[in-house]
Order: structure tokens, then sequence, then C-alpha cells
């Protein structure tokens, strides 16, 4: 096992600032200060090789989890390890066995070469020079970045960036790595580029890795157990596949109607309900329902019945749908929650 919470919680202390011109001088002698709560009560264990999706709304406290559990800020109550050891008494040994990668901060030199950033990682974590050099040329070959090695930090593009800050990252071989949002605002081609060559390193070398994300293909193309974060508290934990299972039951159904068509009104949810059809989305022209996969052959014929059909397209239910109506229900699925990880 590790990393262990164990009724984790983190508080912050801010004070809330008064407005005008007494306020300006009252903010200096006399402050209200309030808690914040970002973590309440997390109970969460990830063992060895396990690639594991953190995913929430902004504010539901997947940045603060793993600051807490990579030892750059303490839990307030409860416990966190890393490696059988309190997380913000690290020593060197367990540090150099870590690694974390955030999308918005960058850990490289911002005026260096990246292959200059590399080479001081590698006086810092003692990698034998022939190692350094396989490992750097075997990364940037899969990464596709072999030519910009020369180049300045600042002159790379923000998919050339990140694909160098994961090099960096993974240069010492570390067990287990925290990425936060390693593919934000990065192009098809790099987020691509970049989950396969996660994929294939927690594979092959059995790194543990912890993937924040809020772009539900990450999620779907590298991880294989689900996190989910609401306030602070775990919504959600357990086996994707099993989540995916539960969403691709259902198919989504996107109708588009002719001019002259009738279009959608609430007289029509009764003939629906019968089939456990529900519309998710509604515009003058355009219909997108959802539909148990068993009803699809039935409900068709009554789209038919019911509206003027230009175009028809019949999808599988994205999970990204299913995320968002957790995040806005507050409640996970009842079959598929549990205190437990699935396999």
């Amino acid at each position: 096992m590790l990393i262990r919470m164990a009724d984790a919680g983190k508080t912050f202390r801010v004070w809330r600032r008064k407005e005008g011109f007494k306020g300006f001088f009252a903010n200096f002698v006399a402050r209200e200060w309030t808690q914040v709560t970002a973590l309440a009560n997390v109970n969460l264990e990830i063992r060895r090789g396990e690639f594991v999706g953190l995913i929430g709304a902004n504010g539901a406290g997947k940045t603060t989890l793993i600051k807490c559990v990579s030892g750059i800020t303490p839990v307030s109550s409860g416990s966190a390890t890393l490696f059988g050891v309190d997380s913000f008494a690290l020593g060197d040994g367990e540090k150099r066995r870590l690694a974390l990668v955030m999308g918005q901060r960058s850990q490289l030199w911002w005026d260096l070469p990246a292959i200059d950033s590399f080479r001081l990682l590698r006086e810092i974590y003692s990698i034998p020079r022939d190692v350094f050099e396989r490992r750097v040329e075997e990364a940037a070959k899969r990464l596709v970045v072999t030519e910009k090695l020369q180049r300045q930090l600042r002159q790379l593009s923000l998919g050339e960036r990140m694909k160098m800050e994961i090099i960096g990252a993974f240069l010492h071989e570390p067990d287990v790595v925290f990425l936060d949002e390693p593919t934000i605002g990065l192009d098809l081609v790099s987020r691509e580029t970049i989950r396969r060559y996660l994929v294939e390193l927690n594979r092959e070398r059995g790194a543990t890795i912890v993937l924040t994300s809020h772009d539900m293909e990450d999620i779907e193309e590298t991880c294989r157990r689900l996190v989910i974060l609401r306030q602070g508290r775990v919504l959600f934990d357990g086996d994707l596949v099993g989540l995916k299972a539960r969403v691709y039951d259902r198919r989504s159904i996107e109708v588009h109607l002719e001019p002259s068509s009738r279009t959608w009104d609430e007289s029509l949810a009764p003939r629906l309900a019968p089939l456990g059809a529900t519309l998710e989305r509604s515009a003058p022209l355009t219909l997108l329902f959802s539909v148990p996969a068993a009803n699809v052959q039935t409900f068709v014929p009554l789209l038919f019945e019911l509206f003027q059909i230009r175009d028809l397209a019949i999808e599988r239910h994205p999970l990204e749908l299913l995320i968002r109506q957790i995040f806005q229900s507050g409640q996970a699925p009842a079959q598929l929650s549990s205190g437990e990880p699935k396999a």
C-alpha cells in the first residue's frame, strides 16, 4: 500500500475583506477570519501499480488532496501517509521515490534548454550517465520531442513543454507520480501522445500514477480506477470498467427534425416514460434522448411516429454525462458506490 488517507481533513484559515474606506483600515487591524474546508474525512488507499483517475468540479479538493499526500502541505485532521511514512515528514529517501507534475506550473528551468534541465535532475537524483542518456532518448522518441531537446523551454509550445515536464518527472523512475491536469489546454495529438506514454509506463514499469483531469477522455483512456470528489468528500471510489458498463447500458439518440415538424413539449414525456427514455437536450430542430440499450428498437419507431425526422444518430451514452449527473445530484451510483476500491 503506497498511499493511505484515514479520515483526512484539510481546512484553510482565510480572512474576509471589508469594504469601504473604514474597511480598508480594518483589514489591517481587525480582520474577520473564517474556516474553509477543502477536504473532509477522506479515506483512500492506493496500491502499487494502480492508475487512478481523480476527478471533481472546480474546488472539489483534487489539488489539495495531491498536495497533502505528496507532502507539500499537512492535513489538518486524520492522517495521510506515503510509503508508510507521514506525508509531511518524508525524508530524502522517500522524496526520491515520487514525482509531481502540475499542468499550470513548471518544474523545469524556463530559460534553459530542456536537456540542460534534465542534466541538473540527473545530478540531483544521482542517475548514472549511461542510464540517463538511454532514458532521455527513449522518452523523447516516444513523445516525439527529440528535436526539441536543445531549445529553451520558453520557446516551446504548450504541448512540447508538458511533454518535457513529464520526461523530467519520470527520469529517476519514481514509484508514484502525481499528475495534476497535465493535458490542460493541449491539442488533440499532444493529449493522445501523452496518454499513450503514461499507459505504457504504468504497464511496463509498474509506476503508480494518480491523474486529475477535467477531460473525461484522459480518464477513460488511461485509468482503471476512478475516485470522484465533491466538496472535499469522496463521493465514489471504484472500478472504472464497472462504471462504464453502467453508462454504456444506455444509448444517446440525437434527432434532427424537419423545419415543419412539431417541437418537443412536456406532454410527450408520458409516451417516453414506459421505455425508460429521457430528454437530455432540446433545441429548435435538434433533440437528444437517452434510452436503455434494450429499448432502442422500440423507441426509434416511436420517434418517427411523433416527429418528422430528417436525420437520426445512435451513440453510446457518454461517460461525461453520468459524471455531470453525479456532480449535480451529489449521489454516486448506488450499486457501484463502495468504501472499498474494486479490483
